[in-house]
């Protein structure tokens, strides 16, 4: 059995004495899972969600097969540390989260989009990542509702997100239960840039809360991200 196709490159890490297994997300087979044999030389030419062109081979699908990945060189950037955080950050999402071998063309999209704004400001780098992780929750079945509000269905003025359902109320709605439901930061309210980063750490303990409790898993795992969110806290 042979693919080809494209993706992103979400690491690699060594196995056994001559090979690599790898991690594609890509755009027409989901997560990929396999083999390679790098040299040393090849594996320090890529980064974390560099755009690649792969064939994979096995005998059958369900096993891990062979992977050669071709760097589309041309697309190449120079990252501040901020960008590679947030791409590290989207990358540990992925591996974790993402089943083998799904399509997911709308978090394909998304991350490709998230990539191509990140030579923008940093707010608006930032702002574009938190939006990512919320599309991200959608897209895999557990989206939050910023549109209206759940009880009186009005789209203006919305003030708190509830954690057990994850649905926005208006204050006057929500202000009684105040003590047990989230303060939504001006980011996700309003879908628009803020100037101040602490609203961008609020928004990202949101989408800390529904991942953990979505994916029962402790996010302090995830390296990059706490990273990123420590970084924000200090800027």
């Amino acid at each position: 059995m042979k693919i080809n196709d494209i993706g992103f490159f979400l690491g690699n890490k060594k196995y056994g004495e001559n090979s690599i297994m790898i991690y594609i997300f890509s755009k027409h087979n989901g997560l990929i899972k396999s083999f390679s044999r790098f040299t040393k030389k090849q594996r320090l030419s890529f980064t974390i969600l560099d755009e690649v062109n792969f064939t994979w081979q096995s005998k059958q699908k369900d096993s891990l097969g062979y992977i050669n990945l071709e760097l589309e060189a041309s697309l190449k950037k120079n990252d501040t540390f901020i960008n590679s955080l947030i791409k590290s950050s989207a990358s540990e999402l992925c591996i974790k989260f993402l089943p083998l071998w799904q399509q997911n063309i709308e978090i394909y999209n998304d991350l490709e989009k998230l990539i191509n704004n990140l030579d923008k400001n940093i707010d608006l780098i930032i702002f574009n990542y938190v939006w990512w992780e919320i599309l991200f929750l959608k897209n895999t079945g557990y989206g939050i509702n910023l549109d209206k509000c759940s009880v009186s269905g009005s789209k203006e003025k919305l003030y708190y997100l509830s954690p057990n359902s994850g649905n926005s109320v208006t204050y006057s709605v929500g202000h009684k239960y105040r003590n047990k439901l989230f303060k939504l930061p001006y980011c996700l309210k309003e879908k628009t840039i803020s100037n101040n980063f602490v609203d961008y750490v609020n928004a990202l303990k949101i989408t800390t809360y529904f991942l953990r409790k979505n994916f029962d898993y402790d996010l302090n795992k995830f390296i990059f991200r706490t990273h990123l969110i420590n970084k924000l806290k200090n800027l």
